[in-house]
C-alpha cells in the first residue's frame, strides 16, 4: 500500500490551553444536553419497539400454505414458499442481468485517504507541544473521499467518483400473494454473481474480467481513480415472510404504536424465531446506544472539568493528578446521572425495573468514589511506613515491644523489672 508521511509539531502556551478549557465548558453543556437527550430517546424507542414486536408475534397467524384466505384480511401473517420474480433484473448502466429477484452492484473507486494521528505531551509552564502525523494511504473505497479537506491535499486529490453502488430488484410472486419492489427489497443479495462470464470482454469503459468489471488499466496495480464494480444478487427460491395480509399482496404490518414492520427470512423459519432475533437485536442496540450516550456524558462531564487540570499543569504531574482525580469525578457523575435519565424514561412502563438501575448505578458510583480516595490515600501510609524515625548518636536501637496477653501480668512485670536493675548502695 502507498502511502505519504507529514508530521507537524504545534505548540500551545499555558494561556491558551486556558481558553481552550473555558471554550471545552460550553462545548462540555451542549455534549451534556446532547447525551440526555439521546439516552432518554433510546429508552423510549427501546420499550416502544419491544412493545410493537410482541403485539406482532402475539397477533400473527402461520399460514398452512400460500393461498389466500380472505378470513386473515388485514392480519398480520407468516407466509413460506417459492418467491418467483415477475420479469428480468437489470442493471441499465453496463447491461448486467438477472432472472433472480435482486441484483446488488458495488462500485469502488481506488482513492486517497487522510489518517492522522496526534500526541501531546504537557510542558513545565502549563503549555503543550503536540505533534500531530498526517498518513497518506491509497485504497478502495466505495465512498467519495473529499481529498479538498485534507491537510496536505497537494498531490493527493480524488477525481469524483461517476460510478455508485445500486440495488436492482423486480416484483414477485409467492403463491397466490403478490410482493412489489418495496417488498422484495428486504431480500438480501448475498450470493455471488456468475453472470459476467457470459458478457463480452469489453462492456462500454469497463473491461469484464469475468467475475468483476474494471475501469482502468491494470487491476493489480492500480491508480487513483480506477473502478472495480462487482455484483451479487438473490436467486428465486422459498423465502418466509412475516406481514400483513391485503388482498392479495403482502404488505407491511402497522402496529398499536405505529411501528411498521416486514420480517424476511432466506428458507422456512417460524415466527417464534423471528421474533426472537427482532428482540434480541433491540437489546443489543438498546445497549449499544446506551454506551455511546454514557461516553458522550463521561466526556462532557471532563470537558466542563478540564478547566481545573488545565490551571494545574503549570507541573505536569500535579496535572496528571488533577486530571485523574477529575475523571474519577467525571465518571461517578455519568454514572449517576445516566441512570436516573434511564431510569426515568423507564419509569411510566417500567417502574420496578427503573428503582433497579438507580440503586445499581448509585452503588458502583459509591465503590467508585471509594476506590479513588483509597487509591490516592495509599502511597502516603506507604511512604510514612518505610521511613523510619531518626534516632540520636549513642543510642541503641530499641527492641520492638509485644503487649502482654490476658493472664501473663506477672510475667510482664517481672521483665520489667529486670529490664531495670535497682541502683546500688555507694
Amino acid at each position: 500500500m502507498n502511502s505519504d508521511r507529514f508530521t507537524e509539531v504545534t505548540h500551545t502556551s499555558y494561556g491558551q490551553n486556558i481558553g481552550n478549557s473555558f471554550k471545552g465548558i460550553f462545548v462540555g453543556i451542549l455534549l451534556l444536553i446532547g447525551s440526555i437527550i439521546l439516552l432518554w430517546w433510546n429508552e423510549g424507542r427501546s420499550v416502544e419497539q419491544a412493545t410493537a414486536l410482541n403485539e406482532m408475534n402475539e397477533k400473527i397467524t402461520t399460514l398452512p400454505d400460500t393461498r389466500y384466505d380472505v378470513k386473515h384480511e388485514g392480519q398480520a401473517v407468516l407466509v413460506q414458499g417459492l418467491v418467483k420474480p415477475l420479469s428480468e433484473v437489470v442493471d441499465p448502466e453496463f447491461g448486467v442481468r438477472t432472472d433472480g429477484l435482486v441484483l446488488r452492484k458495488t462500485a469502488q473507486m481506488y482513492q486517497w485517504k487522510e489518517n492522522t494521528s496526534s500526541k501531546s505531551e504537557e510542558k513545565l509552564g502549563g503549555g503543550t507541544e503536540t505533534v500531530t502525523t498526517y498518513e497518506y494511504v491509497k485504497e478502495w473505497s466505495s465512498m467519495q473521499i473529499n481529498s479538498s479537506s485534507f491537510k496536505h491535499p497537494a498531490g493527493h486529490q480524488n477525481p469524483m467518483m461517476n460510478h455508485k453502488s445500486q440495488t436492482y430488484t423486480t416484483d414477485a410472486q409467492l403463491g397466490d400473494f403478490h410482493l412489489d419492489r418495496s417488498m422484495v427489497s428486504h431480500i438480501g443479495a448475498s450470493q455471488g454473481y456468475h453472470g459476467l462470464a457470459e458478457l463480452p470482454e469489453q462492456i462500454g469503459l469497463a473491461k469484464n474480467y469475468k467475475s468483476f468489471l474494471y475501469i482502468g488499466e491494470f487491476p493489480n496495480t492500480p491508480k487513483v481513480g480506477d473502478v472495480k464494480i462487482t455484483y451479487n444478487y438473490a436467486p428465486s427460491a422459498i423465502y418466509t415472510y412475516a406481514a400483513k395480509e391485503q388482498g392479495k399482496s403482502l404488505t407491511p404490518y402497522v402496529t398499536g404504536n405505529g411501528k411498521s414492520f416486514v420480517f424476511v427470512r432466506s428458507g422456512k423459519v417460524a415466527a417464534q424465531t423471528i421474533f426472537k432475533e427482532e428482540l434480541d437485536a433491540n437489546a443489543a442496540l438498546t445497549w449499544i446506544l446506551r454506551g455511546v450516550g454514557l461516553v458522550l456524558m463521561f466526556v462532557a462531564f471532563s470537558m466542563m472539568m478540564g478547566i481545573i487540570a488545565t490551571f494545574a499543569k503549570v507541573i505536569p504531574m500535579l496535572g496528571s493528578l488533577v486530571g485523574g482525580v477529575t475523571g474519577i469525578i467525571a465518571g461517578v457523575l455519568t454514572l449517576i446521572l445516566g441512570s436516573v435519565i434511564i431510569a426515568l424514561a423507564w419509569f411510566s412502563s417500567r417502574p420496578l425495573m427503573s428503582l433497579i438501575i438507580i440503586a445499581v448505578g448509585i452503588s458502583i458510583a459509591v465503590f467508585l468514589g471509594k476506590f479513588g480516595k483509597k487509591k490516592q490515600e495509599v502511597p502516603v501510609g506507604e511512604r510514612a511506613s518505610s521511613t523510619p524515625p531518626p534516632r540520636s548518636a549513642g543510642t541503641p536501637p530499641q527492641r520492638e515491644s509485644t503487649p502482654p496477653s490476658m493472664g501473663d501480668e506477672d510475667s510482664a512485670t517481672s521483665e520489667e523489672h529486670t529490664a531495670t536493675p535497682p541502683p546500688r548502695k555507694q
